[in-house]
């Protein structure tokens, strides 16, 4: 019989074993950090912090744009960006480390003269790992989902169309009536929540993001693409809303006259 042959515990890997991709990632991340700063404190060289220099005159600027220098002056920083995202786009664990290390803040800094910049911040802001309460007050019904990875309204309405419908207009909680309603109509748009626009901007109450749901207004777009088609979306059940369950998130929300219809009670026939 063949002996059966040690491997020491030293030298056996598991194999479902997976680096910590936020531990290697966080020596670049730091540098990211510290050039983004960097670039913001140079890009005001004056001792009176004056604006940059302009024309009016279309061909007196493209003289002074033509004498200065050829390269983009955010070119080496955008390079060093573009090389962190597809990171930031595969783990969740590393936008985690880099939102724990002000990376945004630093990038925020530039956002307005650095369109990389403006997109880190931007990734930076999707909800990840989040609680989402979506309330029907219409048919006093509700779901709570855990997100990740989905970074525009769009996104949430596909993810609704398992429990609701495609045909829905979602609003934020500002939009609720004092009887427990949505507007009708054109009524409520300023408080419309469209799909273009990113799921940050869902506000977030208690530490929960809370949506409301109505009937479409307006027949939806010809399908888009999502602000971030890198991310890997997914969505977890919290669990579903009873109505009076419904009626109490409503009443939290500031509708004190919220009720749930009572069923009505069916005589039997008499014998």
């Amino acid at each position: 019989m063949a002996a059966d042959v040690f491997t020491p515990t030293a030298a056996r890997t598991p194999v479902d074993a997976q680096p910590d991709v936020a531990f290697i990632a966080r020596p670049r991340l730091l540098a990211l950090r510290e050039e983004l700063r960097r670039a913001a404190a140079q890009r005001h060289r004056s001792r009176w912090q004056e604006p940059p220099l302009f024309f009016f005159d279309p061909q007196r600027q493209a003289e002074l744009v033509a004498a200065g220098d050829r390269m983009p002056p955010w070119a080496e920083l955008a390079a060093h960006i573009d090389a962190a995202m597809p990171e930031l786009f595969r783990h969740v664990e590393v936008r985690r480390l880099a939102r724990a290390l002000d990376l945004a803040a630093a990038a925020q800094l530039l956002a307005g003269c650095c369109p990389a910049a403006r997109r880190l911040v931007d990734l930076l802001a999707v909800p990840d790992d989040e609680v989402f309460l979506v309330l029907d007050p219409l048919r006093r019904s509700g779901v709570r989902w855990l997100l990740r990875g989905a970074a525009d309204v769009g996104q949430l309405i596909e993810r609704l169309a398992v429990d609701f419908t495609r045909d829905i207009q979602l609003y934020t909680p500002a939009a609720l009536r004092p009887q427990g309603t949505l507007p009708s109509g054109f009524r409520g748009c300023r408080e419309w929540l469209w799909p273009t626009q990113p799921l940050a901007a869902v506000p977030r109450i208690n530490g929960v993001r809370v949506v409301l749901v109505g009937p479409a207004v307006i027949r939806p777009a010809t399908p888009r693409t999502p602000r971030f088609p890198e991310l890997m979306v997914q969505a977890t059940a919290l669990g579903r809303l009873t109505p009076w369950q419904v009626a109490d998130e409503l009443t939290r929300l500031g509708a004190p006259a919220v009720t749930v219809p009572q069923p009505v009670a069916v005589m039997a026939p008499a014998a």
